[in-house]
C-alpha cells in the first residue's frame, strides 16, 4: 500500500506547509471566500455575506478585537453555530461523482491510486462521552474506543472544484517516504474515508484547518518519527541486530545523524525534542509505531526486534505465576506462628523447606551472627522465674553491680514510669528487670541500687504482639540516675542469671543480646560498654573531640530569626572557660553571591575565607560537601539538588570578592564520599519492586546493588528493567511473591530466584491499601490478602537472613489505640527482632526529603547484629507553616509514641511546591493533543469526558485552591451546581441529591501552585472527597504523567512504560525518589562503618583519599590564594585527575567492577 502511494509529485514544496503549522495558533472567526467553478452566483454572494459578519471587528468601527485561541477548542468550527461552510457542502458521494471525470483521467496503471487534494480539515472524535472532540490522527486505533474518527474539509482536484464535505468516517492514514533515501514524510500522507476503503481513492492532506493546527503538527512529527523507527528497526535487522529499547537512549540519534547528516528536516525534526534519549517518545506513540512496523514489514518476522516483548506484549520476562490473586500467602513456619492470630491469618500457608534450603539458611544464620532455632518458646509464666532461694534479706546483701535483679511491676511497689501490660502469649511474669550498675548506702544502714533497666518485648514497639521468646529481655538506655525515687534492697526479689550475646537456646535464665534504645525506639546489639551507664563512667560520655573535628562540615543556625541553616566548615574548637565555643567558615550559597548564577542549584555552595563563630548548641546537624571542576558532570547524590544533605563545591570566592572557578582543592575540608569510588556492594533483592523508583533511589545511596527484583504487574517488571543500569546483572521475577517463594523453600533456585545466602539487602514496600485510610473497606478479602504481605515479606527476610532490611509502608500500618491487638507493625518488628536483628521504626515525610508531595510513610529498617544499623535520615527540607504535629501509636510509657514527625529549628532548604514539579513544561490546557513533542509523558492519565471538563472548568482558578465547597458558597449559580450531581454507577441514574460536602471535602480541588502536592495515588479521582487536591492550579485539566512523575521524584530521563493510565498507576504505587535516596546514603554510611570494624585484613582494607588534597588538576592549595582580575576574567577549563577517596573509615573497595555489554552504539550506516 504505501509503495504505491509514494507520489510521483515527491518533489512538491512543502515550505508553506511548515509556515502555516509554524504560525501562531490563533484564529479569528472569518471564512474563505474563493468559490467553486461549478457553483452559483448565489454560493458566491453567501460567501461574501458570511465573510463580512464581524467576528473580528474592523479598525474602522472599533480597536478592539476578539480572538480565540486554537487551544481553546474542542471542537472544528463546524460543530459551532452559526457556521458557513467555507465551500458548496456536499456529501462524499455526490462530491465524488462530480471529481469522476477528473479522477480517471489522473489514474494510471503505474501509478495504480488516484488521490484528490483535502484543505481546511479537521479530524474528531464522535461519542456520548467525546463529542466532536478532535483528535491527533495517530490516535486512531491506538485505544479502545478510538476507531471512529471522522474529518471535515474542503476536497478539490488541485484546487478545482472545491466541495466541503462534513462528518466523513476515516478508515486509514497511510504515510509515504519510508526508506533512508528520504529525509522525512514530506506531503506524503492520505486520508482512506471509509466509503473508499474497497476503491483506490484516497485524499491527500494540505493544509490543516487553523483550529486543528496543533493537533496536525504533533502528528506531523510522530509520523516522522515513525518513518525514522521503522527505517532504523529494517536497517539493525539487515545488519543482524535485535533492536532493544536501550537502542533508543542514545543510538538511535546517532544513528540518524549518520545517515542523513544536517539536512535541514531533520534538524528541524530533532530540535522540537530538546534530547537525544527518544525512548520516552516511543513508548507514547507505540501504537502508532506498531501499526506502520506491521503495516510497512509485511515479508519479515514481526518477533524479531526484542523491542517488542519489552514494551508492546510485555513477554521479554515471562509471568511465572501459577496460582491467584486470592491463593494463601506463602511463609515459613516460624513466621505463620507469629502472624496467624492477625485477622488475616487464615490468609497464611506455612509451607515447608526443604532440606537444602534449611541447611543454606542454617549458614547464612551463622555468617551473620543470626537466630538458628526456628521454634519458639510456649508462653511465658510466673512459674518461668526461679522463685526458689534463701530469705530475702540474704538475697539483697550478696546484690552487687553487673547483677541482674527483679522487682514488682509498676502500680505496686516499683516506682518505674513504666505500665503493667500483658501481650498476647504472656500471662503472667509480674517482674521488672534491671542491671545493677553501683550499690549504695542509705544512713540508716540500707542500701539501695543505681540500675539500667532491661525492656521485655511488650515493653518496647513489639507492644502486645507474640514475641518468640519468652526469656528474652532488651537492656535499655533507662536508667535510675535521674530519677528521685531509687531501687531500695527491700524490693529486690531476686538475683538472676543472664546470658549476655546469648540466644533463645541459652541454659540461663535469661539472655540478653540487644540494647533498646527508648527514645529513638530501635534495637542495636549489645556490646561490652553498654553494660555500664553513661552517667557513671566518664570514658562512655561524648567527648567534644570526638564530636567535633576540624575539618567536618555540619549545618548551623547562623541567623535565629531565619529557619534556614547553612553548611559551614568547622576550622577550630576552643574549649578555654566554661563552655566550648566552635570557629566555623562560612560556605556561600552561589546563587546568592554569584550574579552570573542565579538560578544555579539549590545545593550548589562557594568557598570562602568569612567565618563565624558559635556554641555547640548552634548545630543543627552534619552535611557533607565535595568538589568539583567547574565544567564537569555531577553525579548523585551531588546533583540532587541538596537530598539527604549533599552539597558540592566549584567556584570560590576571590580576594577581590570575584566567584572564580576552583583551581585547586583546599586541603583543610574533609570531603563526602566519592561516588567514582566503589565500595563493597550489597546485593539486593526488591520486592513489590514496581517501576523500581525505590531501588534505584537506594541504588543511587552506592551501596546497594539490586541483583534480583520481584513484582506481579508485567508493565512495571519491564519498566524496572527499562531503566536498570546494569541489565545484564538483574534478573527480575514476574510474579507473585507466593510463587516466588515457594520456588526459594522449594530449593528450586534459578536465575531470578537467588540462593540462600546470596542475598545481602532486601527492601520492599508491601501493597498499602491494606492499611491505607483512602480505602474504604479494609475487611474484604482483597485487603486482607494485601496485609497478609507484610507476613510473607518477614517470611522471605527469615528465608535469606540478609545483612540488611528495608520495608515501606503507609502510616495506616501502625495500630490505633483502639487496636493495638492487631498490630501488624508490632508482629513484624516481633518477628524481626526474635530472629536476632537490629532494628528501627521511623516516619518520614517525603517533603522534609526534597519531594514537592504531601506523603507521609512509615519505615522499618533492620540490621544484623554485627552490621551498623543505619540511622534515620536527617530532615533537609522545611514543613510548610500549616504542617501539625504528628504522632502515632502509643507505647507502655506515658511519654513515648510509636512514631511521630520531626520538626527542625532550622533546614537548609525550603519545601519544593507545586510549581516546581511543572518548571519547564510547556502548557497544554484541557491536554486534548494528548501529545507533548518535548516531553511526551506531559499527558493526562485520564481522559477529559463532555461531562468532567465542563465540571472541572467551573472550579474558578483564582483565588488559588478554590474547590467545590468553597465555589459553591456565592460563586456557582443553582444551574451550575446542578452540574455537580452525582451519578448512581449501578442504576447509571442521577442521585436525588447533590453532592454532601463537608468541611474536609477536597473534591474538584485546584491545587495551590506555591504549596505542596497532594499524595500521589494510583488513579486520578478528582470528584473523592478523601484523594485530595487534583486539579491543576491554572488549568482545567488535572496533573499530567510527566508532573506526577516529577512529584514523585522519577528523573526527566527514565523511561515508564505503558498507557498514561497504567504509567500513573506505576508512578502513584512508588517510594518517593529523594526519599530512597536518602535512605540509601544513609545505607551506605551504615556500611562503610560495618567494613572499617571488620576484623578481616582483606574487608578491613583502608580506601586511599576521598579528596585530592591536591589541585584538581594535581596541585596543592594550602591556603587562600590571590587571583588577579585577570585570571579572574578567564574560566579556563579544568580537566580533573581522577579522585581517590581519603579514609574517614575503612571498607571493601572494588577495583575490577564488573562492567556489562551495552548494545552497540556506534552503528555503520553506510
Amino acid at each position: 500500500m504505501r509503495s504505491e502511494l509514494e507520489a510521483s509529485e515527491t518533489e512538491r514544496d512543502t515550505t508553506v506547509l511548515k509556515e502555516t503549522l509554524d504560525t501562531e495558533d490563533v484564529w479569528a472567526c472569518e471564512n474563505d471566500s474563493a468559490s467553486c467553478q461549478d457553483d452559483s452566483s448565489q454560493w458566491s454572494e453567501t460567501l461574501r455575506a458570511s465573510s463580512s459578519s464581524p467576528s473580528v471587528l474592523s479598525e474602522e468601527s472599533s480597536n478592539l478585537a476578539v480572538e480565540i485561541p486554537d487551544f481553546q477548542l474542542s471542537s472544528p468550527r463546524s460543530c459551532y453555530e452559526p457556521f458557513h461552510p467555507p465551500a458548496p457542502p456536499k456529501s462524499e458521494e455526490d462530491a465524488l461523482e462530480c471529481f469522476g471525470p477528473s479522477v480517471q483521467r489522473q489514474s494510471s496503471p503505474s501509478s495504480g491510486h488516484f488521490e484528490l487534494q483535502l484543505d481546511e480539515f479537521a479530524v474528531y472524535l464522535d461519542t456520548e462521552n467525546y463529542p466532536c472532540e478532535m483528535r491527533c490522527l495517530h490516535h486512531l486505533y491506538a485505544r479502545p474506543g478510538y476507531s471512529n474518527f471522522f474529518f471535515d474539509g474542503i476536497l478539490s482536484n488541485n484546487g478545482q472544484g472545491k466541495t466541503f464535505m462534513k462528518r466523513v468516517p476515516i478508515s486509514a492514514v497511510p504515510v509515504g517516504q519510508y526508506g533512508l533515501q528520504y529525509h522525512n514524510v514530506g506531503n506524503q500522507i492520505w486520508l482512506q474515508s471509509t466509503y473508499c476503503d474497497q476503491s483506490d481513492i484516497f485524499y491527500k492532506l494540505c493544509l490543516p484547518a487553523r483550529e486543528y493546527r496543533r493537533f496536525f503538527k504533533a502528528f506531523l512529527w510522530v509520523a516522522n518519527l515513525a518513518k525514522h523507527f521503522v527505517d532504523f528497526l529494517v536497517f539493525m535487522e539487515e545488519k543482524g541486530t535485535r533492536v532493544t529499547i536501550r537502542h533508543f537512549q542514545s543510538a538511535f540519534g546517532d544513528w540518524l545523524l549518520v545517515v542523513h547528516g544536517d539536512a535541514p528536516d531533520l534538524m528541524d525534526w530533532l530540535a522540537q525534542h530538546a534530547s537525544s534519549d527518544f525512548r520516552t517518545s516511543v513508548n507514547a506513540n507505540i501504537s502508532f509505531l506498531y501499526k506502520e512496523y506491521r503495516g510497512i514489514i509485511t515479508d519479515r518476522e514481526y518477533g524479531y526486534h526484542d523491542i517488542w516483548a519489552e514494551i508492546w506484549d510485555f513477554t521479554k520476562y515471562p509471568d511465572l505465576s501459577t496460582g491467584t490473586a486470592q491463593e494463601p500467602t506463602i511463609v515459613t513456619d516460624y513466621v505463620y506462628h507469629r502472624f496467624s492470630d492477625l485477622p488475616f491469618g487464615n490468609r497464611l500457608h506455612n509451607f515447608p523447606l526443604s532440606r537444602r534450603a534449611s541447611e543454606l539458611r542454617e549458614r547464612a544464620s551463622l555468617k551473620h551472627g543470626l537466630e538458628l532455632a526456628c521454634t519458639s518458646h510456649g508462653p511465658a509464666t510466673s512459674s518461668f522465674v526461679n522463685e526458689t532461694g534463701g530469705d530475702i534479706s540474704d538475697i539483697t546483701r550478696a546484690i552487687k553491680p553487673g547483677d541482674t535483679i527483679s522487682t514488682r511491676r509498676d502500680g505496686e511497689v516499683s516506682r518505674s514510669m513504666r505500665r503493667r501490660e500483658l501481650s498476647n502469649d504472656f500471662a503472667g511474669v509480674d517482674r521488672r528487670f534491671a542491671l545493677v550498675q553501683k550499690v549504695c548506702e542509705r544512713s540508716d544502714g540500707g542500701r539501695y541500687f543505681e540500675v539500667l533497666w532491661y525492656y521485655r518485648p511488650s515493653d518496647t514497639l513489639c507492644g502486645l504482639m507474640k514475641y518468640p521468646w519468652r526469656n528474652e529481655l532488651f537492656l535499655s538506655d533507662h536508667c535510675s540516675c535521674a530519677e528521685e525515687n531509687k531501687i531500695q534492697d527491700c524490693e529486690a526479689l531476686r538475683v538472676h542469671s543472664v546470658q549476655f550475646r546469648g540466644d533463645s537456646t541459652t541454659t540461663s535464665e535469661f539472655f540478653c543480646r540487644q540494647r533498646y534504645l527508648s527514645k529513638e525506639k530501635k534495637w542495636i546489639a549489645l556490646d561490652d560498654s553498654d553494660l555500664m551507664c553513661s552517667h557513671l563512667n566518664p570514658r562512655l560520655q561524648d567527648s567534644t573531640s570526638g564530636k567535633y573535628r576540624p575539618g567536618d562540615t555540619f549545618l548551623i543556625h547562623v541567623n535565629v530569626a531565619s529557619s534556614t541553616s547553612e553548611a559551614c566548615e568547622l576550622i577550630s574548637v576552643n574549649t578555654r572557660g566554661a563552655g566550648t565555643r566552635l570557629c566555623f567558615r562560612k560556605l556561600l550559597r552561589r546563587s546568592n553571591v554569584d550574579s552570573m548564577a542565579v538560578t544555579s542549584a539549590r545545593n550548589e555552595l562557594v568557598y570562602s575565607n568569612e567565618s563565624i563563630e558559635c556554641d555547640p548548641s548552634g548545630i543543627v546537624g552534619k552535611c557533607h560537601v565535595r568538589f568539583f571542576a567547574h565544567d564537569e558532570n555531577i553525579p548523585a547524590p551531588y546533583n540532587r539538588a541538596g537530598v539527604g544533605g549533599y552539597f558540592y563545591i566549584t567556584h570560590r570566592v576571590s580576594p577581590a570578592g570575584l566567584c572564580v572557578p576552583l583551581r585547586s582543592v583546599p586541603s583543610s575540608l574533609r570531603q563526602g564520599f566519592d561516588p567514582a569510588v566503589v565500595i563493597s556492594e550489597l546485593r539486593g533483592l526488591d520486592l513489590f519492586c514496581g517501576g523500581g523508583n525505590f531501588g534505584r533511589g537506594l541504588e543511587e545511596g552506592g551501596a546497594v546493588r539490586m541483583s534480583w527484583a520481584n513484582d506481579c504487574n508485567a508493565r512495571a517488571i519491564h519498566t524496572y528493567m527499562a531503566n536498570c543500569s546494569h541489565p545484564n546483572l538483574m534478573s527480575p521475577f514476574l510474579g507473585s511473591i507466593d510463587d516466588f517463594q515457594r520456588e526459594a523453600f522449594s530449593g528450586n533456585f534459578s536465575k531470578s530466584v537467588p540462593t540462600i545466602g546470596s542475598v545481602d539487602f532486601i527492601s520492599g514496600g508491601s501493597p498499602c491499601p491494606g492499611f491505607s485510610t483512602l480505602t474504604n473497606d479494609r475487611t474484604t478479602d482483597e485487603q486482607r490478602k494485601n496485609q497478609s504481605l507484610v507476613a510473607a515479606f518477614a517470611s522471605c527476610v527469615d528465608l535469606y537472613r540478609p545483612k540488611y532490611g528495608l520495608l515501606e509502608n503507609v502510616p495506616g500500618i501502625l495500630p490505633s489505640k483502639a487496636n493495638r491487638e492487631q498490630d501488624v507493625l508490632g508482629q513484624f518488628m516481633c518477628a524481626i527482632v526474635g530472629i536476632g536483628y537490629q532494628a528501627q521504626v521511623f516516619y518520614l515525610d517525603a517533603s522534609s526529603c526534597g519531594s514537592a508531595q504531601r506523603r507521609s510513610r512509615v519505615f522499618i529498617s533492620f540490621a544484623a547484629p554485627n552490621c551498623k544499623l543505619p540511622g534515620k535520615p536527617q530532615q533537609t527540607h522545611s514543613h510548610p507553616s500549616e504542617t501539625r504535629y504528628t504522632s502515632l501509636g502509643k507505647l507502655p510509657t506515658r511519654r513515648h509514641v510509636l512514631a511521630e514527625r520531626d520538626f527542625l529549628r532550622a533546614t537548609p532548604f525550603s519545601y519544593s511546591v507545586a510549581r516546581q514539579v511543572s518548571s519547564g513544561l510547556p502548557k497544554i490546557y484541557n491536554g486534548q493533543t494528548d501529545t507533548c513533542i518535548p516531553f511526551p509523558d506531559h499527558r493526562l492519565a485520564r481522559g477529559l469526558t463532555k461531562g468532567l471538563k465542563a465540571r472541572i472548568s467551573l472550579i474558578p482558578n483564582r483565588p488559588w485552591g478554590m474547590n467545590l465547597r468553597s465555589a459553591s458558597r456565592g460563586i456557582l449559580t443553582p444551574a451550575e451546581r446542578g452540574v455537580f450531581v452525582t451519578i448512581n454507577r449501578k442504576t447509571s441514574r442521577p442521585n436525588t441529591e447533590p453532592h454532601k460536602l463537608d468541611r474536609q471535602s477536597s473534591a474538584y480541588g485546584r491545587l495551590y501552585p506555591n504549596q505542596l502536592i497532594g499524595a500521589i495515588t494510583t488513579v486520578q479521582v478528582p470528584n473523592d472527597r478523601k484523594h485530595g487536591r487534583q486539579l491543576h492550579w491554572d488549568e482545567n485539566r488535572g496533573l499530567s504523567v510527566m508532573e506526577a512523575r516529577r512529584a514523585q521524584g522519577f528523573l526527566d530521563g527514565e523511561v515508564i512504560l505503558g498507557t498514561p493510565a497504567e504509567q500513573y498507576k506505576i508512578v502513584g504505587n512508588s517510594v518517593a525518589r529523594e526519599v530512597a535516596l536518602a535512605l540509601g546514603l544513609s545505607i551506605r554510611e551504615a556500611w562503610a562503618e560495618s567494613c572499617a570494624d571488620d576484623q578481616d585484613t582483606e574487608a578491613a582494607k583502608p580506601l586511599s583519599s576521598s579528596l585530592g588534597t591536591g589541585a584538581l588538576g594535581g596541585n596543592a592549595d594550602h591556603g587562600p590564594r590571590h587571583t588577579s582580575a585577570a585570571e579572574a576574567s578567564i574560566r579556563t577549563r579544568v580537566i580533573p585527575q581522577k579522585r581517590r577517596r581519603r579514609a574517614t573509615s575503612r571498607m571493601v573497595v572494588v577495583t575490577g567492577r564488573a562492567k556489562e555489554k551495552c548494545p552497540p552504539e556506534c552503528i555503520d550506516a553506510r
